[in-house]
């Protein structure tokens, strides 16, 4: 009988015994098979695998009825007894429209079949839907409710599969099926269905996208080695979907379109270990306010496009170690401000970003690791943490960076470590950690290079910060600020190599500061011809400093031995509690300054150089415990300033003569200060004669400073006391003018005229009334204008004499008053 035939006649419903005898013998053999609960196997060929669609290899020894086969699975005959009620058919061309629409259906499985029209299940009821290797048009299973798994496996689908609000027990099984659906549909339309343990997706081939929004799966959702072959579309679409397991897009997935699951609830993983995801310039990747419980892994992941996390939480860890994220065009590779992790976050071991991964205001609550990393950005930022809190370390260790480091009022409670890392960018900064809290120190040692400004300007940092063997550039702008640093604990940059300004300005470091043997380059003064550049933070010109530490405070020592400064190191009203050593450096700055420390406060400044400073050294009203020095601390030509300066001691190679030829230089206009300051020093440390040699020269200095009478008085009291510092001088100038007059008048041949007087040398103003005459008191009273001894004005000179009385009055007036003056000069400097 022929299928033509079979169809003509009227259908009739079998009976409880035998099936209607005009079915065709197969579909006989299937009612038997049915009752037994056994499989039918017709022996068709594998459609999927076997291009063999026509007549001639399915004939009608292979067909059934679609109407036959709804009449078995809807109005089944009685099962033989001990016999399971399912019907399995296999080897079978369905022809016509296999329609279960809104019936409960009997538990089935297809294999092996091809079905000329898409099967309906929509509204049905079953208790096991089954598709193995079957040719499909589609299927349609709208609201359908299965008590038991769905299995559509091994399948080639023209159409698509619409499980649309779906509710399905068991599994739902898509395995290794392939998809050729038209487009503006779904291959798999899973929305708001429930499925109540896994969704498998293993090895599929799809056209267009799977779609499960606000789908609900108790179990796993996998991908295993699934194609997806969407260009520039969404291929899988799961938003707001919850997964009460894990979802795997893993063993070689492929996705050639967008994943999507925004808003989605994950209580497992979201594990795309191997995966490629590719819609490049737009979004590959989107898991925006995404919760998942237990983790997420991209590792060895390609994504072609940006992903987005935008306040996703993700619980233990988010690992893309070894992940690749290239081609975002003018977009960014990472978008996760807000983002939540409740353990690490991995980027490290050939971690590479074509674009910026911006996570703003993240909390990460353990570790964040971009080990061995790179991140490549045409301009701006490459990695934004601004505002993001860390709850353990930041590892950066070997990383590199096209574009800056943003770190910006970040929080990292652990380490900041950037060993060996290399830093490059387009614009003017390299890393930025103005304001952020970082307590567990900044590690950036073993070769750490940086072309860019390096900012910690007003952070907070504990434990410490380490720079030492770096290498930073950022030529003639600043290149370290630290400007406004709190930091506990000490700040080490030795050997480092900076071509820009250090800043420190305002900084507070309870702990060491070291530069030794650092090389600091800084910015060059002619800069400033351009307009003077006003430090934005803390005010003021910068320009022409190689290390500036204005206002800064250091609790400990301030090492800079062995380095080199190009340009000015500017201590301007700095405090260190401790010793700032120069020992062995070079002050190269010869524009303008080498060392200013204007109002600077320090126990002890050993400024024992490698060279001359080649500039200007001002020490103006400084405070210095201990000074130590050598010829090799003061400049040779340039200006020294040590007006108001103050210290205790000074420990030096240097002689009194080379001291007072450096305060002299330090005072081209004469100021007392600097000469009291070391004649103090001196006395107080014994060295009365080396200090009376200081005052000396200092009145000197001061004499010499006034006008032309002042300077000859000022001269006059030097030859005659020194200043009062020379006291026996004016008493060998008395004894010689007081024993030469006497024996003038002794012996000189002079006679007085007047009758009765030619035996005396000199006429008594009253003949009548005079005393006895002495050469000896006579020259006393003439030398010594305070005491009258009654023999001054009782003697008349004449001639010769009379100029010896002049000459011998003259001198002792002079002789008193400067030696009065220097009396009272003594007396001023010891009080």
């Amino acid at each position: 009988m022929m299928d033509s035939d079979v169809d003509k006649r009227p259908f009739a419903e079998p009976t409880d015994l035998a099936p209607p005898n005009h079915w065709s013998d197969p579909e006989q053999r299937l009612w038997s098979s049915f009752r037994r609960g056994q499989e039918l196997n017709l022996h068709g060929v594998n459609p999927v695998t076997t291009n063999v669609a026509g007549p001639d290899h399915w004939g009608p020894d292979k067909t059934i009825r679609a109407e036959v086969l709804a009449s078995l699975l809807l109005h089944s005959p009685p099962q033989e007894p001990g016999r399971p009620n399912r019907l399995i058919l296999s080897g079978a061309r369905i022809s016509g429209r296999l329609d279960l629409g809104c019936s409960k259906v009997a538990p089935f499985s297809l294999i092996n079949c091809l079905l000329e029209e898409e099967p309906i299940l929509n509204d049905a009821s079953a208790e096991f839907v089954g598709f193995t290797s079957c040719l499909l048009p589609g299927l349609s299973a709208v609201r359908m409710t299965c008590n038991g798994p769905v299995w559509v496996t091994r399948c080639k689908i023209a159409g698509n599969v619409d499980l649309e609000d779906a509710n399905i027990t068991g599994d739902a099984v898509f395995r290794e099926t392939s998809f050729e659906t038209s487009s503006r549909q779904f291959s798999i339309d899973l929305g708001g269905a429930r499925i109540a343990s896994d969704l498998a997706l293993d090895r599929i081939n799809a056209n267009q996208a799977i779609h499960f929004h606000n789908a609900s799966i108790s179990g796993d959702i996998t991908f295993t080695g699934a194609t997806m072959n969407c260009p520039g579309e969404w291929a899988i679409s799961g938003k707001q979907a919850v997964v009460g397991g894990s979802i795997f897009f893993t063993k070689n997935f492929r996705c050639n379109g967008a994943v999507n699951l925004e808003g989605a609830k994950v209580d497992g993983q979201v594990v795309l270990v191997g995966a490629q995801i590719l819609r490049p310039d737009d979004i590959a990747l989107d898991l925006d306010h995404i919760s998942i419980r237990l983790g997420a892994k991209a590792d060895r992941a390609r994504f072609e496009g940006t992903i987005r996390l935008h306040h996703a939480h993700i619980g233990c860890q988010l690992s893309l170690s070894e992940a690749q994220i290239i081609r975002c065009g003018g977009k960014k590779a990472i978008l996760a401000d807000h983002m939540i992790v409740d353990g690490s976050v991995e980027m490290e071991g050939g971690f590479r970003s074509e674009g910026l991964i911006h996570m703003h205001g993240a909390k990460i609550e353990c570790n964040l690791s971009l080990a061995e990393s790179r991140v490549l950005t045409d301009k701006g930022p490459a990695f934004t943490l601004d505002a993001a809190t860390i709850g353990g370390a930041l590892f950066a260790n070997n990383c590199e960076l096209q574009g800056y480091l943003d770190l910006e009022g970040a929080t990292i409670i652990g380490p900041v470590s950037l060993k060996a890392a290399k830093l490059t960018t387009n614009s003017s900064l390299a890393l930025d950690l103005r304001r952020a809290d970082a307590r567990g120190g900044i590690f950036a040692t073993e070769g750490f290079s940086a072309q860019g400004m390096i900012s910690l300007a007003d952070a907070k940092v504990a434990v410490g910060i380490d720079f030492s063997d770096a290498r930073i550039t950022h030529s003639r702008k600043k290149a370290l600020d630290s400007a406004g640093l709190s930091l506990t604990g000490n700040f080490v940059c030795n050997r480092i190599e900076v071509d820009g300004l250090v800043d420190l300005a305002a900084a507070a470091i309870d702990g060491d500061v070291r530069f030794a043997d650092a090389t600091l380059t800084g910015v060059p003064l002619e800069e400033a011809s351009r307009g003077t550049e006003i430090d934005p933070f803390r005010g003021g010109d910068w320009r022409g400093a190689s290390l500036r530490a204005t206002a800064s405070k250091v609790s400990g020592d301030f090492n800079l031995r062995g380095a080199r400064f190009t340009q000015s190191l500017v201590l301007d009203s700095a405090t260190v509690q401790r010793a700032v050593h120069l020992d062995s450096s070079r002050l190269e700055g010869e524009e303008s300054t080498a060392l200013a420390a204007r109002f600077f406060h320090a126990a002890m400044l050993s400024l024992r150089l490698k060279t001359r400073p080649t500039g200007a050294v001002l020490l103006t009203s400084a405070t210095i415990g201990t000074i130590v020095d050598d010829a090799n601390s003061w400049p040779e030509e340039a200006p020294i300033a040590l007006d108001g300066l103050r210290y205790e001691s000074i420990d030096t190679e240097l002689t009194i003569k080379d001291r007072l030829r450096i305060l002299r230089q330090a005072t081209p206009s004469y100021t007392p200060h600097p000469y009291e300051q070391l004649a103090s020093q001196l006395s107080a440390s014994g060295q009365d004669d080396d200090a009376r040699k200081v005052r000396l020269a200092a009145i000197r200095r001061s004499y010499e400073a006034s006008r032309l009478p002042i300077r000859a008085w000022g001269k006059t009291q030097d030859v005659v006391v020194g200043y009062g510092y020379a006291p026996f001088r004016a008493l060998l100038i008395f004894l010689v003018l007081f024993a030469g007059s006497a024996l003038w008048f002794t012996f000189a041949p002079l006679a007085c005229d007047d009758p009765g007087m030619e035996d005396l040398p000199l006429c008594p103003i009253k003949s009548n009334e005079h005393p006895t005459w002495d050469a000896w008191l006579y020259s006393a009273d003439l030398l010594i204008p305070l005491v009258n001894l009654g023999h001054e004005n009782s003697w008349d000179p004449t001639g010769i004499s009379k100029m010896v009385t002049s000459v011998l009055i003259i001198a002792g007036w002079i002789l008193t008053t400067t030696i009065v003056a220097a009396a009272g000069r003594s007396l001023r400097g010891r009080s």
